[in-house]
């Protein structure tokens, strides 16, 4: 009987899903195991400068590929290095699937104080214990009969739960022997359905549906995460009815759809968006993810007799619960089977015109300006990666053209992980273009200076990949904007160390780093930058460095916070906060709204 190494097995069965490029960082106990990578043909190995750095790539890695992002760490100090970057990912519902390669077994019965533990008596499996509630499942391979069915098992739950997934071996179980005749049978990956309850959930929201007369959709991040961006855009395209997103869901349906009105934020959306998703008597949530950051501090307006919210693993319909479903299955089936209302065919909300910015004749670099600008850089096949604060904020308030895919981390909001996840968008967004046979695109990050100062060491791995096409832009504003506006504007605490941003391709030993760093203080400098064709068709990392008041800020950032009441607003414009719009957007007099115009 034919057999291969467990090692050789794990990554074998991990390339067959879809993952071909694996992330981490070597250590003495992950060695062995990393040599079994370079037998599988087609499955590629990228050292991270670090471990959190490589849960943050993985995550990108896999938000953009819709595959598990893949890592390795090593016992104690690697896997715990990590841990944040999975937390994120769990929290957002990112697939990861996190190998950890672990002190031998008998290392572990007898106790032994090997290096990377802790006491005089140490338990090796303490680090184990501590992702047990930041993962939906793991695997011990203690067992080399029964290691092959928990490799199996953790990978299909990390599909069907859409969360990480841990797999754990010992340095000695690497190279034990199993059935190579094993790897022909697929991983089934495919939900599970009831039937029954499937069924029972199709009809009701069938007959709640059916029954409106001003129906609208509104689609959010799980859609992206369950990969059921597919089925949802069938389902977009046979109803023909209104259709909203959210900041965490912005992208999933193209902007520029006939039925697209806009992303639904509660109160801090733009003129006449609130008014038209909830003037709807029926909206068909899909993949929902209401958190402050995705709901504008949860000022949406919408009661549970209009809401038919179909979330990962059940349904609720005008407050009926169906439980049992799995939200891929279930839209496949309603993209076939529901039906849309002639009589809406067509229709959008016709919307009163956008904000007017007081500051739009400045001639320096101001936040009202500079997201509409990079809505025009952008183009089709672009990969945009929006850091925490005044990024996504910024972008979630411009149009995207055609074929868009914009990457954020709204919810959990770690600082610094969207540079990290630069590395795997960009490797993700590579092969997948390349995979289908696409035009390439170009991967774009967004972030504050900030942000930046947490996980810039990565920049180096990029450089050392020669990856082509991604762009970095840097706000440069002075340190933490988004804490001074909580507060403490103008407190050292929200200081960072100043940066000398041109100093970080030489560092890394980029091989044309005059030609690739790029500064600008004023539109018209910005704007000159942007017609360059080392950032219209890049062929190598491109950084480009955007001055920006500290106290300027998007207008949707201003008003998140504005929200919460009169103390919050009273604070902003004691500290001198720059509100382009006037309230914020909040009291009424920029936003007169014209609802839908239904047949």
């Amino acid at each position: 009987m034919a057999t291969v190494t467990l090692g050789r097995y794990l990554w074998e069965r991990i390339h067959q899903i879809g993952v071909d490029t694996i992330f981490g960082v070597p250590g003495d106990f992950n060695l062995q195991l990393l040599d079994y990578i370079f037998e599988v043909k087609g499955l590629n190995w990228v050292g991270n400068q670090n471990e959190l750095n490589a849960a943050y790539a993985a995550d990108g890695y896999a938000r953009v590929k819709g595959v598990p992002g893949a890592f390795v760490t090593t016992h104690g100090v690697g896997e715990l290095s990590a841990l944040n970057g999975v937390a994120g990912a769990l929290c957002e519902r990112v697939k990861l699937i996190h190998v950890v390669g672990q002190t031998t077994r008998p290392m572990q019965d007898n106790h032994l104080m090997i290096h990377h533990s802790i006491g005089d008596k140490p338990d090796h499996q303490v680090y184990n214990k501590t992702s047990k509630h930041l993962r939906a499942a793991a695997a011990e391979l203690w067992d080399v009969k029964t290691a092959p069915k928990e490799i199996d098992r953790v990978i299909r739950e990390c599909f069907i739960q859409s969360s990480p997934g841990y797999i754990f071996i010992p340095l000695d179980m690497v190279a034990e022997e199993v059935p190579a005749g094993l790897l022909e049978t697929p991983i089934d990956i495919s939900m599970p359905v009831d039937t029954k309850a499937q069924d029972l959930a199709v009809n009701a929201i069938k007959e709640a549906f059916e029954k409106a007369k001003r129906p609208s959709i509104l689609v959010d991040a799980f859609v992206q995460r369950f990969s059921v961006v597919a089925e949802t855009k069938a389902l977009v395209d046979r109803l023909r009815v209104p259709v909203f997103t959210t900041n965490s869901g912005k992208s999933i349906i193209d902007e520029t759809h006939p039925q697209y009105v806009g992303l639904y934020n509660g109160q801090i959306s733009s003129p006449g968006v609130a008014e038209a998703c909830e003037s709807s008597d029926i909206v068909l949530i899909l993949g929902y993810m209401p958190a402050d950051t995705n709901s504008g501090g949860f000022s949406r307006k919408l009661s549970e007799d209009q809401c038919i919210t179909i979330n990962p693993h059940d349904v609720n319909v005008k407050g009926q619960a169906y439980p049992n479903i799995f939200i891929k299955p279930l839209i496949a089936q309603l993209a076939s089977t529901l039906n849309g209302k002639a009589s809406n065919e067509g229709q959008t909300p016709q919307l009163p015109p956008p904000f007017k910015h007081k500051d739009h004749a400045a001639t320096n670099i101001t936040q009202s300006w500079i997201w509409p600008r990079f809505a025009e850089f952008f183009k089709g096949g672009d990969v945009v990666i929006g850091e925490t604060g005044t990024t996504t904020f910024g972008l979630c308030d411009v149009t995207f053209p055609k074929n868009i895919q914009f990457v954020n981390q709204i919810y959990y909001g770690s600082i610094g992980w969207a540079t990290g996840a630069l590395l795997g968008v960009e490797i993700a967004r590579a092969e997948v273009q390349t995979q289908r046979h696409q035009a390439p695109g170009r991967t774009i990050l967004i972030t504050g200076d900030g942000s930046l100062a947490l996980t810039m060491q990565e920049i180096g791995t990029v450089v050392k990949q020669k990856l082509k096409r991604p762009i970095i832009f840097i706000i440069n504003n002075n340190g933490y904007t988004v804490e001074r506006m909580i507060w403490g504007a103008r407190k050292p605490y929200n200081d960072i160390v100043q940066t000398d941003y041109s100093a970080l391709l030489p560092l890394f030993k980029h091989p044309n780093p005059a030609s690739s760093f790029h500064r600008a203080t004023t539109k018209t400098e910005l704007d000159e930058i942007l017609k360059k064709v080392e950032l219209t068709d890049p062929t190598q990392l491109q950084i480009v460095e955007v001055i920006v008041d500290q106290l300027d800020t998007p207008w949707r950032l201003g008003a998140q916070l504005a929200v919460r009441g009169e103390v919050a607003q009273k604070y902003l414009a004691d500290e001198g906060f720059v509100d382009s719009i006037g309230g914020w957007g909040l009291d009424g007099s920029s936003s007169q709204s014209v609802g839908p115009k239904w047949a």
